[in-house]
């Protein structure tokens, strides 16, 4: 029996079918409503299952489902809870996040993914945009693979189907099932999303995605930004090794090994004509890093420090020849993941 619904504001489509914002008219409450084709159900069995599981794995860091049914013209819902903020890819907008903010919520996600795998429930489909964000900032997981394309029959031309291959594991890239691990793969991927914006995914043909992804060489585990840590790199890669077995074993053993890291500060990075300049604050006050390169070639690192961003002084000053250019950009970054790791000098 379908509930009744009074249909407000469509707030996403897809493979799956549209999500509204919608006022359910019994309880007089809003609520975000799923609206899924019965042909795209995963389990034709039982149209409702995930669902029903949903409703079993209820937690802070999980979206919440209030029902499912089905509507008059035949439509499998879901009736979530609606949150107003939106989701993680709405609050990135492409770009990289700050490091603690990726912590974060990372963490987050991780709680909300070690409890439901608890239930057996795996959620096949983590990425940025199927992890809403609350009114007291924390990240939960939505959209439970209630319905996602089949593999073997998608349609390349699709942009959006991009992301979807994005975030699939390379054994499900080879039509194996989906599994925990998979999903540890798919907070990996999105981890590096976060830290890195999407501008550090390499423009490769949608056809070429899947097999590079399966070969490991998509996304490319040796390119981040300058600022990124170390540790923070080894926990990423770790996560999207294309051997499962290699991989965190479980989202409590990831989730962990992000809580361990230290990430002291974050960088703001801005490109340079010539150059880059990162600059933060930390304990009231503000530091500056420039890598530029002169006219005559010559690449010149400064440090700068102060109580504010208009009273910088220069506490360091590199400088290397053209031919020095990889010890330039070596120097750079540990000058400034020492300052992320709290090891400034």
């Amino acid at each position: 029996m379908a509930g009744s619904f009074d249909f407000k504001k469509r707030l996403g489509a897809g493979n799956f079918g549209e999500v509204w914002l919608v006022v359910d008219t019994g309880l007089n409450s809003r609520c975000a409503l799923k609206c899924i084709p019965p042909d795209k159900v995963i389990n034709q069995n039982n149209f409702f299952q995930e669902a029903q599981l949903l409703k079993i794995a209820e937690h802070s860091n999980i979206v919440k489902v209030l029902e499912t049914g089905r509507l008059n013209d035949g439509r499998i819902y879901v009736a979530m809870e609606y949150i107003k903020r939106g989701s993680l890819e709405d609050e990135a907008s492409g770009a990289y996040v700050a490091l603690t903010r990726a912590k974060k919520v990372m963490i987050d996600i991780l709680r909300g993914l070690e409890y439901s795998h608890s239930k057996n429930i795996i959620h096949r489909d983590i990425k940025p945009a199927n992890i809403l964000i609350s009114s007291t900032l924390e990240g939960k997981l939505s959209d439970f693979g209630l319905a996602l394309p089949d593999i073997s029959t998608l349609n390349l031309s699709l942009v959006k189907q991009y992301q979807y291959l994005l975030h699939l594991a390379p054994e499900v890239n080879k039509f194996s099932d989906y599994s925990r691990l998979s999903d540890i793969y798919s907070c990996g991927i999105t981890f590096y999303r976060l830290v890195n914006g999407d501008s550090y995914l390499p423009q490769v043909p949608l056809h070429d995605v899947r097999q590079q992804t399966i070969e490991g060489k998509y996304p490319s585990r040796n390119d981040y930004r300058d600022f990124i840590p170390r540790a923070v790199k080894l926990v990423i890669n770790k996560a999207m090794n294309i051997d499962p077995s290699k991989r965190y074993q479980s989202a409590k053993e990831m989730r962990h090994a992000i809580e361990q890291l230290n990430i002291r500060m974050n960088w703001h990075e801005k490109k340079l004509q010539n150059g880059y300049r990162w600059s933060c604050g930390l304990n009231k006050g503000c530091y500056q890093v420039e890598k530029i390169q002169s006219n005559d070639k010559t690449w010149c690192i400064e440090t700068k420090k102060g109580s504010s961003k208009d009273k910088l002084k220069r506490i360091l000053r590199l400088c290397f020849q053209k031919l020095q250019t990889k010890d330039a950009d070596k120097k750079a970054r540990a000058i400034l993941q020492d300052f992320v790791n709290g090891q400034e000098k």
